[in-house]
């Protein structure tokens, strides 16, 4: 056996199990940005609590069905034995793969960035935003819209702290202004920052306040190639696209009020006609299981 094997060995044996006695329930509170809601709880004693994380839907703070697909994931950073108690952060978000690829249509383009950025508090985040666009799109269009989606998220970060740079990424914010400044470009069909962690925070920070809802507009500046214009045959596409969407809606609606009076009437007689036609049919299977029956009872008598 080798010396790295036995070393681990003992190091397992040196751990002791603690019974499930000694553990206790503990209520999990989000931090003030979240207005200190309950997440739910855990058990465990208290020198093992300390940086565990502990996973939640977005879709309990807003109770909103879009926001299901939404993971938040909180680190406990503070104990109150007293009130068994423990204060979290959020150190990131994530959402569902299934999620992310009903957002990829077929013949669509998939824009990725993975970068970090650093907030005016010292916090670094890493974000991972997709953009996708309704039709394939060249190279060179694909490469300013990440300069744009790197250069709207760093503007944000320099400007805000962390607790308002985490509601506009979570909310969807940063991603709308993405979206609005990305599609002069190429059209896109969506927008958004689908993971997020905490690479880094000064020791001991907190959240010190709940960020209101009020963003403002970030402009940067766009520097177009003749590569990445927009060639006539693709806005025609585009076009066509987003008209064959809308006459598709209309075609049905159409449908559904083009239904007069005597459409349903004649729908009526067709129906009637088919009963009857139905009832015609069983009666003369009727009469001929009765001559069956008849020519059996003469055979047995013969």
């Amino acid at each position: 056996m080798s010396q790295k094997s036995k070393k681990k060995r003992r190091k397992g044996r040196s751990k002791k199990k603690v019974s499930f006695k000694e553990k206790s329930w503990y209520k999990v509170i989000a931090p003030k940005s979240f207005n200190y809601e309950e997440i739910g709880d855990i058990i465990g004693v208290e020198s093992n609590l300390m940086d565990r994380t502990v996973e939640t839907l977005l879709y309990d703070f807003t109770d909103d069905y879009d926001d299901i697909n939404c993971k938040l994931i909180f680190k406990v950073i503070d104990l109150n034995e007293e009130g068994k108690q423990v204060n979290t952060i959020l150190t990131g978000h994530e959402y569902t793969s299934d999620y992310v690829r009903s957002l990829v249509g077929r013949g669509a383009s998939k824009i990725t960035t993975i970068n970090n950025f650093t907030t005016k508090d010292d916090f670094v985040y890493r974000l991972t935003t997709v953009c996708v666009t309704i039709r394939r799109a060249r190279s060179s269009q694909m490469d300013i819209i990440r300069k744009v989606m790197r250069d709207i998220l760093s503007e944000f970060a320099k400007s805000l702290r962390h607790e308002k740079f985490v509601k506009g990424m979570i909310s969807g914010e940063f991603a709308n202004q993405i979206k609005r400044v990305a599609k002069t470009i190429y059209p896109l069909s969506s927008s958004t920052i689908i993971k997020s962690k905490l690479i880094s925070m000064p020791e001991g920070a907190k959240d010190t306040e709940v960020p209101d809802e009020e963003f403002d507009v970030v402009e940067v500046e766009v520097k177009r190639s003749r590569k990445s214009e927009i060639k006539r045959s693709e806005r025609i596409n585009v076009k066509n696209l987003q008209r064959g969407k809308r006459q598709r809606k209309k075609d049905k609606e159409i449908e559904e009020e083009e239904l007069d009076e005597e459409d349903l009437e004649e729908l009526e007689e067709e129906i009637e006609e088919e009963e009857e036609e139905i009832e015609e049919e069983e009666e003369e299977i009727e009469e001929e299981e009765e001559e069956i029956e008849e020519e059996i009872e003469e055979e047995d008598e013969e």
